[in-house]
């Protein structure tokens, strides 16, 4: 979208503050390709220690409102002075908040782009013992003052919420945001899918064995889904893979989640009798799915992408019972009820290999995704950066230079 911006507005100004430090499931920096300054925020510059993953109890620890405070001090530091915007796809870690704050008090305005698909808005359900206790707390802490309370995403007081879909513009309304700062702009890292989907139309598919792509998600490293149920599924993957390879030629290859490391995937390699191949999810994947012929994941966004170029998408389901919250069992739902093909045992798996040995259509109904992605038309980067812009030089001064 960087891009986008700079075409309409040459003499923009931009900045990026990582905050993917701050983190405690994931840590790590934020990839950026583009040109602007860059400008981390790291929790050691404002004296924090991660004594624990829950960013609650952690921030308690580490002092609770003075430790916000430190977060807020530095944010403001790394913004320096006003800016005409301020985008995020994400506001819901205490470094976020911390940084809208900061934003307002120099008076920037916040724009939320909505990161992709799957976004939960309002109170998602617990499930798990431990959310269940944390969800008891949090508002103790809230009203006491020791903390601030976390928004619902997208709810953080945003002047522009940029919507994937009218599906998402409208559950937004429900949630309190007022209809008149919802514009619905579509996804923009979407916007490759729409020439390529063209493109996949037009070419035909490669002669030779199945190929098979496995969509890695770290879940149960990241306490999203119960870590022996994940252990079950991987069994019941490589039981069906061996099976069918009695009878089908294919080659089974593992790509990696940006934040999933070998112990993900553990299970299945070593119960594997096909030896598999790596793909460590460097190119974007709608780039290799190109030669590929079946999708095989669980409830990744991957798998929408994957139907979105109209390639066959398989779903291995987690059991319900296993998710930590019933936002995460939603997605899953949903892929399934807008038409996902699903199996549930090894010989489900092994039958469904067979079929796709003579490729058939294995495809989710375009019409059911799109409340998801929005229109995949390639202009979502444009309808986000005009309505930014429109936003920014609506508040800015006249003849300054934009800076977002």
């Amino acid at each position: 979208m960087e891009a986008q911006l700079r075409a309409l507005r040459p003499d923009l100004d931009i900045l990026f503050i990582d905050t993917q430090p701050f983190n405690l499931r994931t840590g790590g920096i934020t990839r950026y390709d583009g040109q602007g300054e860059i400008r981390r925020a790291n929790p050691a510059d404002c004296a924090l220690r991660r004594w624990t993953g829950s960013q609650t109890v952690n921030l308690v620890l580490n002092g609770g409102p003075l430790a916000y405070a430190r977060i807020e001090r530095l944010m403001r530091r790394l913004l320096g002075r006003r800016h005409d915007a301020l985008i995020l796809c994400h506001d819901r870690i205490y470094a976020e908040t911390a940084l809208i704050r900061a934003a307002r008090k120099l008076g920037t305005p916040t724009v939320l782009v909505q990161e992709g698909p799957f976004c939960a808005i309002g109170h998602a359900g617990r499930q798990s013992g431990s959310l269940a206790i944390k969800s008891a707390l949090a508002p103790l802490v809230t009203r006491s003052g020791i903390l601030p309370a976390i928004p619902d995403y997208g709810c953080a007081g945003h002047d522009l919420v940029l919507a994937a879909s009218d599906d998402y513009r409208h559950q937004w309304i429900a949630a309190g945001v007022p209809a008149d700062r919802i514009s619905v702009a579509g996804v923009p890292r979407y916007d490759p899918l729409a020439e390529l989907r063209e493109r996949f139309r037009s070419t035909p598919r490669r002669a030779g064995p199945l190929r098979i792509l496995y969509l890695v998600q770290p879940f149960a490293a990241h306490g999203k889904v119960d870590r022996q149920a994940a252990e079950q599924l991987q069994q019941r993957l490589a039981e069906g893979l061996n099976l069918a390879a009695e009878t089908v030629a294919f080659e089974f290859v593992i790509r990696a989640h940006p934040r999933s490391s070998v112990d993900d995937v553990a299970t299945l390699r070593h119960l594997l009798k096909v030896a598999p191949s790596d793909d460590p999810g460097t190119v974007p994947l709608e780039q290799r799915l190109a030669d590929i012929d079946l999708v095989v994941g669980h409830y990744s966004s991957g798998l929408l992408e994957a139907a979105t170029l109209e390639r066959p998408v398989l779903c291995l389901p987690v059991p319900e019972t296993a998710f930590s919250e019933e936002s995460e069992a939603r997605k899953q739902a949903w892929l399934v009820d807008a038409g996902a093909t699903t199996v549930t045992n090894a010989n489900e798996i092994a039958k469904i290999l067979k079929q796709s040995g003579n490729r058939p259509g294995i495809q989710i109904a375009w019409s059911n995704v799109e409340g998801e992605t929005g229109r995949v038309d390639g202009d979502a980067s444009f309808r986000c950066a005009e309505a930014i812009l429109n936003m920014a030089v609506g508040i800015a001064i006249e003849g300054r230079r934009t800076r977002i």
